[in-house]
């Protein structure tokens, strides 16, 4: 990948020197997988960082009778940051949803990444606060609705990796028991709440194609807020 379009991806390089960019690409490595691939498993935490080009992840977690998502990431993000630092996620894996496209740099790569450059440094830690922030709002997330709970997840993912069409925020067409999972709820009442925000208006699921849309972002926010307060 250009300089210019690793700046532009990924937040953790943005708007960094053309030295230290094209520093950083010589460290990473470009890697492809296909829909269902592990990139990341349970005894490999700590190895490696990657850098998502293309595609879509999830971020599973292993149970005795069940594996759970409680994360999906797209393109920009990353995975696998936690486990520089600490390679305590034994039993969680990374798994491809899509296609994917990713940058990789090993651990000890990054490390030296970090240590010369205090503001891809500085981004880091503020990344590893957000994600502990954002673990502990999860950690309430079951005192919502499950309406509230689903249409959270998908605005999150707008947020983060939608990209904006003239159909509207276009996600990918994820697989139900993914959605189900990061909004705690049952595959049929999952299917239920998203057949009432299509009939609504609110998203379109486009047939015969891997694409799903958020038709109106600014309903679906007062929808939460609605629901929320009642």
């Amino acid at each position: 990948m250009e300089t210019q379009e690793i700046s532009d991806l990924f937040s953790l390089f943005h708007n960094l020197n053309t030295e230290i960019l094209e520093w950083v690409i010589s460290m990473a490595e470009s890697d492809n997988y296909e829909s269902g691939e592990v990139i990341i498993a349970e005894d490999d935490w700590g190895k490696a960082i990657y850098f998502i080009v293309l595609g879509w992840v999830k971020l599973e977690n292993i149970y005795t009778e069940e594996t759970v998502t409680v994360e999906i990431i797209g393109k920009g993000g990353c995975v696998g940051e936690a486990g520089i630092l600490s390679s305590l996620n034994s039993n969680s894996r990374v798994v491809a949803i899509s296609a994917v496209e990713v940058l990789t740099i090993s651990a000890q790569r990054f490390l030296q990444i970090l240590f010369r450059d205090s503001q891809i440094q500085n981004r880091f830690l503020k990344l590893m606060v957000s994600r502990v922030t954002e673990y502990q709002k999860y950690c309430q997330f079951h005192r919502q609705t499950g309406k509230v709970r689903l249409a959270t997840v998908l605005i999150s993912l707008a947020d983060k990796y939608g990209e904006i069409t003239e159909n509207g925020i276009k996600l990918y067409s994820f697989f139900l028991q993914d959605l189900a999972n990061l909004a705690q709820l049952s595959v049929e009442d999952c299917r239920q709440i998203i057949s009432k925000l299509e009939d609504k208006g609110l998203i379109f699921i486009e047939s015969n194609s891997d694409s799903f849309y958020i038709s109106n972002l600014k309903q679906l926010h007062h929808i939460i807020g609605k629901l929320g307060n009642e």
